[in-house]
């Protein structure tokens, strides 16, 4: 026991301390790089070829050198951290000085030097990290004669570990200098808890152990972690099919957990840190079926997983993003019951300890292929559909069923879900004829008539689907045919006129169901709206409204007072109709999809009947705003967003005091700091107070009538902040509210803690 308890601490920390590393790199970064998505993509594929890579040495080492002969060489491989830290600069408080040089300047996204700063600031250290799992578990296997798979429980219980504490425990608490020498010490304990582990295989001089007794047959029965049944024998090689087996139930769960994230945070609720609890419970199914798992329990998440995903494809179909709990409850369930049926089949289907090291960079293999497609591939395959993804996904999880063999196709296969389809297709184009248009979302009878059109529409077909269930390629078929035939319902969010998807999330321009407006929607936040119908086309709607906020303060600054005027996040461009002759107005944007449409004119007009002098910078604001002249700009306006969700880097102290150092003596800030869920106005007002001198905080909770409301005005909080113009400005338009001075913490690039602005009680 004492033996099994040494490797599971050093499995635990070598994985909590990669899952630690991961988000503290990539938040290093982001004021370097920008806050552009591909950055986390970037280093997602960094964390998990280095993952493959030392499963592959872990492989290829004891396949060669035998078990014994390894861990001495292991020894000189633990001395490359140590090296790396000297080179790095971890323990003299200077985040990865040496190779920031490696960054470009221009605004091309720089993969290439963004991999060579990984790969030279923490590459040696997380690459001994990956070869842990393999390597103690093998080894392990040549002192005792007890399984070594239930070790792999220990190993995620601590990804998960790492996982959680970063958000809640790390992040609210240390600053990035803190963490990274904590880290550093981190990897330190976990080398000399990995040199105990080698010292004991050095004392025994194991090497090849013989295999261990098969477990009685009823045990087998009972238990999935148990020896493959479909070995004849314990130490049997495993065949080529059985090895495409291991990688694609893995590529699968590991695609499905990319994609489900990607949905939940950007389509359904743009919330920060959700992204943490289907990693969480990815793991979680992970450390279940690899310690203790019932094959009875397995069964019946087989069976529940069918169910549950006739459910979610009918969420899908539907569109539906209320209520929270269930939209977002329901794909979670989903995704743990499935992870759990495919991880379950992996470890029931787990080769002898022999063959330990092939298992697990097999597995590896198909986690790294199954992520490359969602943050690379996808994004340019699917550029003008979506997240394809996440369905696709869910149709191929329906063919894994415990105990259920897949039977050679027939007609009746392919022909039952061709009908369902064509089906589902004259239900979704005949019933809009039927019942006619449907009502406004304020009608009193719009709830009752959305019950019955989906109903009809997808309810019936989906009854009629999970009658097919017991022969999932069938089934999957089925699903399949009703999610091609939702395609052709308009929804309730309006006629859908073009999509396009990148780095940075998908776009899609709307028309709404009255025909009224045309709107740029990201995830499920609108960006930007334009009347269709109007006396005034290019007046401003939505949260730039001129009755709001925005709207009176370009009223109130008198012309000389904004000759030059600059706003980071373009949007459709509705700001740039207060453009005036003489003006220069700059927009910085760093989604190129968005610089396009906000110019085709088939949708968006703003830009185009620009009565100022405008200029679009593409790439992210703080690089680009570095350039400029201090004291270029008489109005700064800061409006960028990612769905709903503002990136934390343009909310820093160091980020203020850019700002504040490109505007003119008598220049404003405008913040737009609408969220659903994280009340910003107190953070900024207190980085206001902290500025050396102090600057003038003010804000505006702006709610609109009901006549405002019809005409397309949203509610909408914005900040004003400056000198003693900010408050001269405040006095005339008495709607401005002194920010009052809080207690708390300020952010800046290497301190944040979402925690603490998120709005309490609220969803």
């Amino acid at each position: 026991m004492v033996l099994q308890a040494v490797f599971a601490l050093t499995l635990f920390l070598s994985a909590a301390l990669l899952f630690l590393v991961q988000p503290m790199v990539g938040k290093l970064l982001l004021p370097l790089l920008g806050g552009t998505p591909a950055v986390w993509n970037t280093c997602l594929v960094f964390f998990q070829s280095l993952l493959l890579a030392g499963y592959l040495y872990a492989h290829l080492a004891i396949d060669r050198l035998g078990v014994t002969r390894q861990a001495r060489w292991h020894l000189l491989v633990l001395l490359l951290p140590l090296a790396a830290f000297v080179v790095a600069g971890y323990f003299v408080g200077s985040p990865v000085p040496i190779v920031v040089s490696l960054l470009p300047t221009d605004e091309e996204y720089p993969i290439f030097p963004l991999l060579a700063m990984l790969l030279l600031a923490v590459g040696p250290a997380v690459w001994v990290l990956a070869t842990t799992s393999p390597l103690l578990q093998r080894w392990f296997a040549a002192l005792s004669s007890r399984d070594p798979y239930p070790l792999y429980a220990a190993s995620n219980a601590g990804s998960l570990l790492g996982l959680l504490a970063y958000p809640f425990l790390v992040e609210p608490y240390l600053s990035l200098t803190t963490q990274q020498e904590l880290w550093a010490l981190g990897v330190v304990v976990y080398l000399g808890l990995t040199l105990s582990c080698a010292a004991r295989l050095w004392s025994r001089g194991v090497d090849s152990p013989s295999p261990p007794p098969p477990l009685p047959s009823e045990e087998r029965g009972e238990v999935i972690n148990a020896p493959s049944e479909p070995s004849s024998s314990p130490c049997e090689r495993p065949t080529l099919a059985r090895i495409l087996r291991w990688v694609a139930l893995s590529a699968l769960t590991a695609a499905l957990l990319c994609a489900a994230t990607t949905h939940l945070t950007t389509d359904l609720a743009p919330m920060p840190l959700l992204w943490v609890v289907p990693l969480a419970l990815y793991l979680g199914s992970f450390i279940l079926v690899f310690w203790h798992w019932p094959a009875a329990l397995h069964r019946f998440c087989g069976r529940l997983m069918a169910m549950l995903l006739i459910f979610l494809v009918l969420m899908l179909m539907t569109r539906s993003t209320e209520p929270l709990v269930v939209t977002l409850g329901l794909p979670l369930v989903t995704l743990f019951v499935i992870t759990l049926v495919c991880h379950g089949e992996l470890a029931l289907d787990r080769p002898a300890k022999e063959y330990l090291t092939s298992f697990y960079l097999f597995l590896s293999l198909g986690s790294v292929l199954g992520s490359l497609f969602c943050a690379l591939v996808a994004p340019l395959l699917f550029h003008r559909l979506g997240l394809v993804e996440y369905p696709l996904a869910l149709v191929l999880a329906a063919l894994v069923r415990p105990d259920t063999a897949i039977d050679r196709p027939c007609l009746g296969d392919w022909l039952a879900p061709l009908l369902l389809g064509g089906a589902t297709a004259a239900l979704v184009l005949a019933v809009p004829h039927w019942l006619g248009p449907t009502p406004d979302t304020n009608d009193p009878n719009y709830l009752m008539d959305r019950i019955v059109r989906v109903g009809v529409m997808f309810g019936v077909p989906s009854v009629v689907a999970f009658a097919l269930v017991r022969r999932p390629l069938r089934y999957a078929l089925a699903l399949t045919a009703l999610l091609l035939a939702a395609t052709l319902d308009v929804g309730p969010s309006g006629v859908v006129l073009h999509t396009e998807r990148n780095f940075f999330g998908t776009l899609r321009v709307t028309r709404s169901q009255d025909g009224r407006f045309v709107r740029l929607v990201h995830g499920t936040t609108q960006h930007g709206q334009q009347a269709l119908e109007s006396d005034d086309p290019l007046k401003p709607l939505m949260y730039y409204h001129p009755t709001g906020p925005a709207g009176r303060v370009m009223r109130a600054l008198p012309p000389q007072r904004r000759r030059r005027v600059g706003a980071v996040g373009l949007g459709c461009g509705a700001m740039a109709a207060y453009a005036q002759p003489g003006e220069q107005w700059t927009f910085y944007e760093i989604d190129p999809a968005v610089i396009r449409l906000a110019k085709d004119t088939r949708y968006f007009t703003y830009l185009e009947r620009c009565r100022g002098e405008l200029t679009i910078v593409p790439g992210d604001a703080r690089r680009m705003l570095e350039r400029e002249a201090d004291g270029s700009f008489d109005i700064l306006i800061l409006d960028a967003f990612s769905s709903d969700a503002i990136p934390v880097h343009l909310l820093t102290r160091e980020a203020l005091a850019l700002y504040v150092r490109k505007l003119r003596p008598e220049g404003v800030l405008l913040f737009h700091v609408s969220n659903r869920y994280l009340d910003l106005a107190p953070m900024l007002g207190r980085l206001a107070a902290a500025h050396d001198p102090p600057l003038w905080a003010y804000v505006d909770q702006d709610v609109p009538t009901p006549s405002q409301q019809e005409e397309g005005k949203f509610a909408s909080t914005w900040m004003l902040l400056g000198g003693d113009q900010v408050h001269e400005l405040a006095r005339q338009d008495r709607r401005w509210d002194r920010q009052p001075e809080t207690e708390g913490s300020l952010w800046t690039d290497t301190f944040s803690n979402l925690l603490a602005v998120w709005r309490r009680g609220e969803e």
